[in-house]
């Protein structure tokens, strides 16, 4: 039973405290039963689409964020989500029909060119994610997930003044949270992200075992949209030792990867490095 009682509302509050903690799989289960003891309970459906979207879980995202939207097509923030989703699902075209509409509806929105900006950036569009970014930082928004996806366009496209003037301003916006609680491990790993983009790789493999020491096993970590778990963190360190010519290293890192989640691509391919 939920600490408030054998109610939607104290299920659902349940839920929202499990995923601050970053246990969103016992999140589900609280989400869940909202859901069955009120089936019209549309915000405990949209955090249960964002929580499979979460864990990669991307089909099953799709489908309950559809059917959020198929009872409230006016809600933004659930549109936004199913565009990530689709996204992340490899359904390109249908992601940037979400987020096309989003911006037709509201041409300031920052969020809906932030998620045109990330369809671009998949299909290799630098240029055009770049430009789409410094829209949305120009609406409004210039928060970590627009100044680092910005970040990693322009250098892509060959903008290092852009690019670097974008991830200063975005590590710029962690260091207090890092200085604020340094036993969590967003913090680390979005510092270690930008060291990562910007090819730092000795300053990016501190900052992401500085992470990894600060994760649980079973956990999923997020912070300014981006999201993570222990085996992230552990690719990113493998990356970065081979991209410095450990191979050894990397491989060692590989093999733990295999540990933790047995016929995981990248750590398959990091543990049979030649």
């Amino acid at each position: 039973m939920a600490f408030g009682g054998e109610n939607a509302e104290s299920y659902y509050d349940e839920g929202l405290t499990a995923v601050m903690k970053g246990d969103v799989k016992r999140a589900i289960e609280f989400f869940m039963r909202a859901i069955k003891l009120d089936s019209s309970f549309l915000m405990a459906y949209h955090q249960l689409g964002r929580c499979f979207l979460r864990i990669g879980q991307t089909e099953r995202a799709v489908h309950v964020l559809q059917q959020v939207l198929a009872r409230k097509p006016t809600l933004i923030p659930a549109r936004i989500d199913l565009g990530y989703a689709l996204l992340q699902h490899g359904n390109i075209p249908e992601a940037r029909a979400q987020f096309s509409q989003v911006v037709q509806v509201q041409a300031d929105s920052s969020k809906g060119h932030l998620g045109l900006a990330h369809v671009e950036f998949e299909l290799g569009n630098w240029a055009q994610a770049s430009a789409l970014a410094l829209a949305a930082r120009n609406l409004g928004s210039a928060n970590f997930a627009v100044l680092f996806l910005l970040g990693k366009a322009a250098r892509l496209a060959g903008d290092r003044p852009l690019s670097d003037s974008a991830l200063t301003e975005a590590l710029a916006q962690i260091e207090k949270p890092i200085e604020l609680n340094p036993d969590a491990p967003e913090g680390h790993y979005l510092r270690g992200e930008i060291a990562f983009v910007q090819e730092r790789y000795l300053d990016a493999l501190g900052s992401y075992r500085a992470a990894e020491s600060r994760t649980t096993a079973d956990a999923s970590y997020s912070a300014f949209g981006e999201y993570f778990t222990r085996i992230d963190v552990l690719v990113k360190q493998g990356l970065c030792l081979q991209r410095m010519g450990d191979k050894e290293a990397a491989r060692a890192i590989g093999a733990r990867i295999l540990q933790l989640h047995p016929g995981h691509k990248l750590g398959k391919a990091l543990s049979e490095l030649k």
